[in-house]
C-alpha cells in the first residue's frame, strides 16, 4: 500500500514539476542613513549602514513539524530553522528545509533534501508540507508556526559594512565596527574605534564622514556626509 501511495504521489510531482519555475532572488543595496540630514541612535544602534546582499524570500519556521508514523506510512520531519523558497508555479511557492528527515522501521531515520512547506500564491496563510514539488498536501501533527523572512544566497557576493554607536566616556566617542563579507553564517570582522572630541567634532572611518552633533553614554545625535565607498560588484 505504502509503494501505491509514494508511486501515486510521485506521479503527481512530476507532472506538476514541469509547470513550476525558479524563485529569482533579490539583490539589495543598503545605503542607511540619507546624507546631511541629522538622524538619531541609541546605544548599541548601526549608525552607518552600507552594502550589497543576496537574498530569497524565505520562511522562518518555529516548531517542529511531523507526519506520518514510520510504520504504514514514512515519517517525515522538520525542524525549526530557515527554509528558502526555491521552486514556484502557478499556485504554490515551495520553501526547501536543510534539516528535514525520513524515517521508516525498516531504514532508520535519514536526510531528506527534497521537501519542506509550501504555501499558495493568493493566500500565504494556507500551509502544507510536501515531499516532491507539486504535491502541496500533507499536513503535520502540529500547525506549522511561521514568520516571513529573507534567507542570505550565501552563494552570492554579499558584502555589508557597519558602524554602531558603543557611548560615550569624557571626551571620548566609541564605536565598533562590524563587516560581513561572503558567507553571512561566518563570525564578521570587527574593529573597536575611538575618537576624542577635544580634536573637534568630525571623524572619519574608511572613507565614511561623519559628525557628531550631541553624544552622550546612552544617545547620539549626528549628520553623515559621505558615507561607505560603495561595494564592487
Amino acid at each position: 500500500m505504502f509503494k501505491v501511495v509514494v508511486a501515486a504521489t510521485l506521479a503527481l510531482g512530476l507532472t506538476a514539476c514541469a509547470s513550476t519555475q525558479a524563485v529569482v532572488a533579490r539583490t539589495d543595496i543598503i545605503n542607511r542613513p540619507p546624507l546631511n540630514d541629522v538622524a538619531r541612535a541609541e546605544l548599541g544602534d548601526t549608525i552607518v549602514e552600507k552594502g550589497k546582499i543576496t537574498t530569497y524570500d524565505g520562511l522562518q519556521l518555529q516548531n517542529e513539524i511531523t507526519w506520518g508514523d514510520g510504520f504504514v506510512l514514512k515519517k517525515f520531519t522538520i525542524s525549526p530553522g530557515k527554509l528558502r523558497a526555491r521552486q514556484r508555479d502557478t499556485t504554490y511557492t515551495y520553501f526547501y528545509s536543510d534539516k528535514m528527515t525520513s524515517y521508516d522501521a525498516l531504514l532508520g531515520t535519514s536526510p531528506y533534501p527534497a521537501g519542506g512547506l509550501c504555501t499558495k500564491n493568493a493566500d500565504p496563510t494556507y500551509i502544507r508540507a510536501f515531499i516532491v514539488t507539486g504535491a502541496c498536501q500533507w499536513k503535520g501533527k502540529e500547525a506549522p508556526q511561521v514568520v516571513p523572512t529573507r534567507v542570505t544566497d550565501v552563494d552570492a557576493p554579499n558584502f555589508r559594512q557597519e558602524l554602531i554607536y558603543n557611548g560615550r566616556s569624557g571626551e571620548t566617542v566609541k564605536f565598533l565596527y562590524r563587516e560581513f563579507s561572503g558567507d553571512y553564517a561566518r563570525p564578521p570582522f570587527s574593529q573597536d574605534v575611538q575618537y576624542d572630541l577635544k580634536d573637534g567634532n568630525m571623524i572619519g572611518f574608511k572613507g565614511a564622514r561623519i559628525e557628531i552633533v550631541e553624544a552622550s553614554n546612552t544617545r547620539l545625535s549626528y549628520r553623515v556626509l559621505s558615507s561607505f565607498p560603495d561595494p564592487a560588484n
